[in-house]
């Protein structure tokens, strides 16, 4: 960006700044004599004794504030002053679009009789929370007709759980419970809240419901709270009576206790205790309406006692069968019930999935026939996708990709995927007549994949030895991709995959490819690349003509759907091999090595976990891997080396530019110019992110957030090489390498679907800085990059990092 430019900018960033502050000054102008503006909120919690969970309980508290000031960004009420400035019209128009969006608001104006009904729902909400006896007070400053409450929450002492007690009159739902105690939330020493009840309650009727009592419901099961001195109460009672003993043991800094006894009862339902089991279960796989039930000319066929109607045979029978969890002459279970309306989903054939059940009078009572419906999708399926990037080895990039999917290829809920992707990247500098001129392309890439997409395993499994509750599947992709680096290199890259996906448990899920392969040519190579590989012997080990065979696994664990706005974890491990079989088999069949094929052994990991808060989380992930080559290889393959830098990694150094190690080489720090990748063997890199909301615009459709980010590692290499002096991996060597960035970023999350993401990164300390020192031995540059910042004019313009993201970076 040039100088000029760069002035504008700031220009007319002042000239809007000014406008929204002036504005601000004047907010009030139309507000009535009497009449104040709601200018803040404000919380305060007291307590004698700890308060857990307290950010997330202020942020409840403030939340549930029935009158709310101005939106405000950076302290400026911008919707206000935009509302201001076009008042008249506003005044006259009140159905106004800007209005109903949200992108202006007129003025709250203070309303001191919503402080009493805020205080009833803190009230509320402590209670709920545990917190019986909370008192709440408020005051109000008023002062240039703008109105500051200040609400002072006492929450006094919250209630821990002392014991559990059940009281069942059926001994059968009384074994079932007790046999699945040990999962109750309600466990003794915890905090106590109402909405552990709730989940208590929710647990036990899927514990009764996956048994059978398809008619267990919320009203069957009650609770009574048996506070600190023993007299027991109802749970929706008022507990007043019990202050006294509290406030003695507020005293003593101990926080209450209570037993809780949990009733169920059939009461007025005798069916409520019945176990159902299913008597029919009939499937309509083009499922129209009504008439279909009645309907003698549809096709009809069966597997076992499970009977599919069809209009047209749109898809196998056993395909849908053996996603059924639904069985005739077994009990009723609503995890059964969830799990087929997942598996039938996953198969992507079906726009819809409903399933009914009503009672088979002709069995007598404890009955129940199944029917599922399924509205078959679209069988062909086109989607387009754009990418944008900056901030990489280019500072423009581009990426294109169509896909056509078939849902339901040969009538098995077989998904057939035809994609072809291409992408460009660019670099700009301050040489060309024209700015269009100034643009230089560094890579051109094109690719095409075949991919099909089996719900089942293929051989050498049978479908039998497979639970269908694992949800095996099994893919197959073909795939070529072109990367031609301007100047330097084409590489082409042939591949095939042949994976099995399964999941083991709700949280566990597995990846086994028994086979994979790749044909790595290089057809094209300039004469200057050619002179830089007779110069770098590793270079020339990377980018040798190669075949890849070999398997892989992966292990993920995500406990993210189990623990919804909780803070939860992910995390994958993974493990590859190439080369071994064909080293075996050169054995029997001499001659395999008079062709070139790599042998390694990978192993990667990414942990990552998450804080979410209502309007903040905390993000965080370590992540890396080992690539070590054996045999005849002495560098892993170019595509499977590792890199750091970019949008999604190190946000403060640009793509595939950092490392090996500490190693530093000015012939090929050339600002500006095509460089070689930088790769390795060895990756760790661990990142953190701080999120938070600032915005909503139009009624919450396009939600500007942004962030605080931390990024540190590097890439290494398995082995020293003279190639790379300082690039090797030693634990000694581990803190001077790292290299560490800080930044922000901003977020533009749309509606929730898409989200677009530029971060702005600097690098703080640099392995490639070598400590320098004076006659004297003092240290005068380190690795640690402050001083330059200060020290040096124009260090923030070659140092700055712009990145643009679709997504988060994790």
């Amino acid at each position: 960006m040039s100088h000029r430019r760069i002035v504008f900018a700031l220009y007319a960033l002042s000239l809007l700044t000014v406008l929204l502050v002036s504005g601000s000054c004047n907010i009030t102008r139309h507000l009535k004599d009497g009449e104040y503006l709601l200018k803040s909120n404000t919380v305060k919690l007291r307590s004698k004794q700890n308060i857990t969970r307290k950010g997330e309980i202020k942020d409840n508290l403030e939340a549930i504030i029935v009158q709310k000031p101005n939106t405000r960004f950076l302290g400026i009420p911008y919707k206000l002053i935009l509302y201001n400035w076009r008042y008249n019209k506003f005044q006259r128009d009140s159905a106004n679009f800007q209005l109903r969006s949200k992108t202006v608001e007129p003025p709250v104006i203070y309303d001191s009789s919503s402080k009493r009904r805020s205080a009833l729902n803190m009230r509320g909400y402590l209670f709920n929370q545990g917190y019986f006896y909370s008192i709440v007070t408020d005051t109000t400053k008023l002062k240039d007709k703008k109105a500051s409450v200040t609400y002072f929450v006492n929450t006094g002492p919250n209630y821990l759980i002392n014991d559990l007690y059940y009281d069942i009159d059926d001994s059968t739902v009384n074994s079932f419970i007790k046999l699945n105690e040990q999962a109750t939330v309600l466990k003794p020493g915890i905090e106590f809240t109402y909405g552990l009840l709730e989940e208590e309650r929710t647990r036990l009727i899927t514990v009764l419901r996956n048994q059978g009592y398809y008619k267990i419901s919320n009203n069957n099961i009650s609770f009574e709270l048996d506070t600190v001195n023993k007299r027991r109460a109802r749970a929706d009672e008022n507990l007043i009576e019990d202050a006294i003993n509290v406030l003695a043991l507020q005293k003593n800094e101990r926080k209450p206790t209570l037993d809780i006894r949990i009733i169920i009862r059939a009461d007025e339902d005798p069916s409520a205790y019945y176990r159902y089991g299913i008597s029919r279960v009939r499937v309509f796989p083009d499922y129209k309406g009504g008439p279909d039930f009645r309907d003698t000319t549809m096709i009809q066929k069966a597997i076992g006692k499970v009977t599919f109607k069809y209009h047209n045979y749109y898809i196998r029978e056993n395909i849908i069968y053996r996603h059924l969890f639904i069985e005739p002459d077994r009990y009723y279970s609503q995890k059964e019930y969830d799990q087929t309306v997942n598996k039938l989903n996953e198969l992507g054939s079906f726009q819809s999935i409903r399933i009914s059940f009503s009672e088979d009078t002709t069995r007598g009572p404890g009955w129940l026939n199944a029917n599922v419906f399924l509205t078959p999708a679209e069988r062909f399926d086109f989607n387009t996708n754009i990418e944008a990037s900056s901030g990489t080895t280019y500072q423009l990039g581009q990426a294109l990709s169509v896909s056509l999917r078939n849902r339901n290829f040969g009538r098995g809920g077989n998904m057939l995927t035809l994609t072809v992707s291409g992408g460009i990247e660019m670099t700009h500098d301050t040489n060309g007549n024209n700015f269009i001129d100034r643009f230089h392309t560094l890579t051109r890439t094109l690719g095409v994949n075949v991919g099909l997409d089996f719900p089942k395993f293929l051989l050498p499994f049978r479908s039998q030895t497979i639970s269908k509750k694992n949800i095996p599947r099994t893919e197959l992709i073909l795939g070529t991709a072109i990367q031609e680096r301007v100047k330097y290199f084409t590489i082409v890259n042939s591949s095939v995959n042949f994976r099995y996906k399964w999941r083991e448990t709700s949280t566990k899920n597995w990846e086994l490819t028994p086979i994979f392969a790749n044909l790595i040519r290089l057809p094209v190579t300039s004469d200057s690349f050619n002179n830089l590989l007779r110069r770098n012997t590793w270079l020339k080990n990377a980018y040798t003509e190669t075949f890849i065979e070999g398997e892989n696994v992966a292990f993920t664990f995500t406990d993210r759907e189990k623990r919804f706005g909780k803070n939860y974890f992910y995390a994958r491990i993974g493990a590859e091999e190439a080369g071994g079989i064909l080293r075996g088999l050169n054995t029997f069949i001499p001659g395999l090595d008079s062709f070139a094929y790599s042998q390694y052994l990978k192993f990667d990991f990414d942990i990552q976990h998450f804080v979410p808060r209502r309007h903040s989380a905390w993000a965080f992930r370590f992540i890396g891997g080992v690539g070590l080559p054996y045999g005849n290889s002495i560098t892993l393959p170019y595509l499977k080396q590792y890199y750091v830098g970019g949008a999604y990694s190190l946000r403060g150094f640009r793509i595939r530019t950092l490392g090996p190690g500490s190693y530093v080489d000015d012939s090929l720090q050339q600002t500006g110019t095509n460089v070689i990748d930088r790769t390795g063997d060895i990756r760790l890199e661990l990142n953190g992110e701080y999120r938070f909301d600032v915005v909503q615009l139009f009624a919450g459709a396009l939600n500007l957030k942004s962030a605080l980010f931390a990024d540190a590692g590097n890439i290494w290499l398995a082995r020293k090489t003279e190639a790379y002096p300082d690039g090797e991996f030693t634990f000694s060597k581990l803190g001077p390498d790292l290299a560490i960035n800080v930044g922000t970023g901003a977020r533009l999350d749309i509606a929730g679907l898409f989200l677009v993401r530029a971060d702005v990164g600097i690098p703080v300390k640099r392995p490639d800085y070598k400590p320098e020192t004076d006659i004297n031995g003092t240290i005068i540059r380190s690795g640690w990059a402050f001083d330059d910042m200060f020290a040096y004019k124009g260090w923030y313009k070659e140092n700055l990092v712009l990145t643009i993201g679709i997504g988060y970076p994790f």
